[in-house]
């Protein structure tokens, strides 16, 4: 706009310029016409006069289409910088909004990881141990949690019927079913906040969603992995926090030995041990 506004006076200063010499002109020329011409002519004899000022009318015709045309190169250059200033204010608006939508988000996620840590840190689980009770506290919880699971899945694979075949996945299914009904108290809570984390980040407009699941993966031990791992093939999370676990990759630092069998592993896709990035 600053270079439009630049160039206006310059071409009103030049083309006010051209109008004087060209009146200066018109002048000199009719007062020569008349001294020196004028008393010359007849009346049966060509007069020059009219062809001049004929030619002259005709070039002030061609100076106005030119100045016009002037004029509206000048309006067209002063819209395509207004255009252009338009342009870049929508662009900085749009990364504003970026901006604001990706404060939003942060805001949110920590508070969420925040409520999340504090679920841990509430956390108190009591087991009986040689006919003695053991209270847990905070992450310790999930250790004595998974051995219970542990011993349910043994309990349950030594209850079947002899002769009768269960695969693997329904062993561990029972046995999470059969742990939950009398643990779901103490860990329905964790997982779904757990889940609904990860489900936040997912539908977010963020770009880098990995990041912050990676900072969410951050917080889980490993018995809270292994518990995780047997959760997510039961009712409780299959349908749809499986998916998740498989699409981000959250059992990566899953330490893969701690599981009740090796062959376990093959319950879950590839991808849910890796990292995508």
């Amino acid at each position: 706009m600053d270079e439009a506004k630049a160039e206006g006076p310059e071409r009103a200063n030049s083309l006010g310029t051209g109008i004087w010499i060209a009146l200066g002109v018109i002048i000199l020329v009719w007062g020569a016409y008349w001294i020196w011409i004028a008393p010359r002519v007849t009346e049966n004899r060509f007069d020059p006069l009219n062809t001049l000022f004929s030619g002259l009318a005709f070039w002030g015709v061609i100076y106005a289409i030119l100045l016009q045309k002037s004029e509206l190169a000048l309006q067209r250059r002063e819209l395509e910088l207004t255009r252009g200033e338009v342009r870049g204010q929508k662009e900085q608006l749009e990364a504003q909004n970026l901006t604001l939508k990706q404060q939003r988000f942060e805001n949110t996620f920590f508070s969420l990881l925040n409520l999340f840590i504090g679920i841990v840190s509430s956390m108190e689980v009591t087991t009986i141990h040689d006919g003695q009770p053991t209270t847990f506290k905070d992450r310790e919880c999930f250790i004595a949690l998974y051995d219970e699971l542990m011993k349910q899945y043994t309990c349950d694979q030594q209850a079947t019927r002899i002769g009768e075949t269960i695969d693997s996945k329904s062993l561990c299914i029972n046995a999470y079913h059969h742990f939950a009904d009398y643990r779901q108290m103490a860990v329905g809570h964790y997982f779904r906040t757990l889940y609904n984390i990860v489900k936040f980040v997912d539908r977010s407009p963020v770009e880098d969603k990995q990041t912050y699941i990676n900072i969410l993966r951050a917080q889980l031990s490993s018995s809270e992995l292994n518990l995780l791992f047997y959760n997510c093939l039961s009712e409780y999370g299959s349908r749809k926090f499986k998916p998740y676990v498989e699409q981000f990759g959250l059992l990566e630092n899953m330490m893969l030995s701690n599981l009740i069998r090796q062959d376990h592993k093959s319950l879950y896709k590839e991808s849910a041990f890796k990292n995508p990035l």
